[in-house]
């Protein structure tokens, strides 16, 4: 029996560490799965991304309002996230001040693979759709050297990734 509860723990811990790297397909290993594909295509790119704990967080709060304004919105009916984007209160709820400040946001659903090869494409695919910007909070410009936010979470039941850029 003593060693059943030693194999148990011992099972516990690990599965907790690899939950805790990434492994078995949690949003936190995906998150920083995509934030390195983000540095790694900056690199090659010649240029410099730096992810931001601070816009990660913001990232993040921007995401869970967009999805309490969703959960407001008639049923099966969407706000418009540019409208969303450019609503200076909406803006001041997440802590984001329009005339002060400018980002680059990319919102993107997160498709979800049955196959193990195609999961690990997965973190690319995603990066590089971020990159591109749907949308824009004041003038933003993005340079050779920029930071980065990403926060993955739930719309509306489904997974989806929401970068900030400056």
């Amino acid at each position: 029996m003593k060693l059943f509860k030693k194999l148990a723990a011992a099972v516990l811990v690990a599965a907790l560490a690899l939950m805790m790297v990434g492994c078995g397909g949690s949003k936190t290993g995906l998150a920083q799965q995509v934030k390195n594909a983000v540095s790694d295509d900056a690199v090659m790119r010649n240029e410099q991304a730096t992810n931001s704990k601070d816009l990660d967080a913001l990232a993040a709060k921007l995401l869970t309002e967009i999805n309490n304004a969703i959960a407001e919105s008639e049923e099966g009916k969407w706000p418009d996230p540019n409208e969303l984007l450019n609503d200076e209160k909406f803006l001041k709820k997440v802590g984001i001040d329009p005339a002060k400040d400018a980002y680059v946001v990319s919102l993107e659903s997160v498709p979800s693979y049955l196959s193990n090869t195609m999961n690990q494409i997965k973190p690319i695919e995603l990066a590089s759709q971020l990159l591109n910007g749907d949308f824009a909070i004041g003038d933003p410009r993005i340079g050779s050297k920029f930071e980065f936010g990403l926060a993955i979470g739930t719309l509306d039941g489904e997974s989806w990734a929401l970068m900030l850029m400056k």
